[in-house]
């Protein structure tokens, strides 16, 4: 069999808007815009410039919720460049873009192979005008999907290489909890498939699942909030003669998210603070040299506890740190500051005294240490009414973070707020 290449993307959602981004300046607001449609032009790019035999999409190219025909013209112009590059495209499409969302009226160049959303099809794969094997799949018919598209795969016996796209949930895979279940499988259901690569959407962690076969997320190209940090990008899949596959992962995303750590131990004043966060910035700057959006959690106990646990000094450290990111040609903007910071108290000697602390912290550990107990004494209260179906949406481990704070906050105002105790 020939060598051949191919890039693995998936889950582009093109013109997905931010979570937390928008409002900062201008230049983030204009790379935010862009950033989802950016990620899929490096992609473009690279398949261009490497002159790779095929690119692969799992699923999910746009959110069919938006209406965002913005997404499916820009979408058409990329396959376009594909097509003067001779280079053809497999596509699935998935619960965010299901065959009935597509309805812009957008003719696609006939280099783009999408899969159909009632049985699974398959496509030649072709490799310098021979055919090498096949390239199979099956759409989202819908946004709810529940079918087992994986027990429908069947590779043909004069496959030399059988290469599967899907957008589905593989049993209990990295980041699948932080997703809604669209075509749920097991693995051993893909293993059935005699198939050689899998590449799948849907879930937003780039991950190997297994090596034999090759069943993989290429996660997203770009994140989009900052439960998606860190790089984002596609595979680089390099076939051998003997249908070995190499991965090579390529960030592509023009935009990060990352998270930065202040312990305030040790210290004792705002400027103190401030310059340890601006260094922390250009470390960062200096590591990625990438745009990035950061968010800001103070951790640890100190003299400056009371300045962190003030939501008002919050906001005003955080318009002090963004304002000196708008004039950087690469930003490390802060979008959030959040506090986790202690006063300096031993809460298990507090507990044995005989005093209103220790009062309030014994009465704290026979009340409120039972997520239970504390979500029904929310549905006793009369103000329960008005929350309707709202108060269902408090997950157990929301209550049990209110439930943390409330301790320490308890003994904060009984205590006068004194760091000094």
């Amino acid at each position: 069999m020939q060598p051949f290449r191919f890039i693995h993307c998936g889950d582009l959602h093109l013109g997905a808007p931010f979570q937390y981004a928008m409002g900062m300046s201008r230049s983030v607001d204009r790379a935010v815009a862009e950033a989802t449609y950016d990620a899929f032009n490096n992609i473009i790019e690279l398949a261009v410039r490497e002159r790779v035999n095929a690119v692969v999409i799992s699923g999910d190219i746009y959110n069919s919720e938006d209406h965002n025909l913005e997404a499916q013209v820009r979408f058409v112009r990329a396959m376009y460049q594909l097509w003067e590059a001779h280079i053809p495209v497999y596509m699935v499409q998935g619960n965010h873009d299901p065959a009935e969302s597509w309805r812009a009226g957008l003719a696609m160049p006939d280099n783009v192979h999408v899969f159909s959303d009632t049985q699974v099809q398959r496509f030649p794969l072709m490799v310098n005008n021979i055919e090498v094997g096949g390239v199979y799949g099956i759409s989202c018919g819908h946004g709810n999907e529940q079918t087992n598209f994986a027990s429908q795969y069947k590779a043909f016996e004069r496959d030399e290489f059988s290469l599967a796209v899907m957008h589905g949930t593989v049993g209990a895979s990295l980041g699948s909890e932080a997703h809604n279940i669209t075509g749920p499988c097991n693995l051993s259901d893909i293993m059935q498939g005699a198939m050689d690569y899998w590449a799948l959407g849907h879930i937003h962690k780039a991950q190997v699942i297994s090596e034999d076969p090759m069943v993989v997320y290429a996660g997203n190209p770009q994140g989009l909030h900052r439960k998606e940090s860190g790089p984002k990008g596609c595979y680089m899949v390099r076939v051998a003669h003997n249908g070995h596959c190499e991965l090579e992962f390529i960030e592509t995303s023009e935009i990060r998210f990352e998270e930065i750590k202040l312990d305030i131990a040790g210290i004792r004043t705002e400027s103190e603070l401030l310059e340890l966060l601006s260094n922390k910035k250009q470390s960062l700057r200096k590591r990625h040299n990438k745009n990035t959006l950061v968010s800001v959690n103070l951790i640890g106990t100190g003299p400056m506890y009371r300045l962190c646990a003030d939501e008002a000094v919050r906001k005003l450290w955080l318009r002090e740190t963004q304002a000196e990111e708008k004039s950087k040609s690469i930003f490390i903007m802060p979008y959030r500051m959040t506090n986790k910071t202690r006063p300096a108290i031993n809460l298990a000697e507090r507990r044995l005294l005989s005093d209103m602390v220790g009062d309030y912290l014994r009465a704290y550990d026979d009340t409120v240490t039972d997520v239970d107990a504390v979500r029904q004494i929310l549905v006793n209260r009369p103000e329960s009414k008005r929350l309707g179906g709202y108060l269902d949406l408090l997950s157990d481990d929301v209550l049990k973070r209110v439930m943390e704070r409330s301790e320490m906050e308890g003994v904060t105002v009984l205590m006068g707020a004194n760091d000094e105790h």
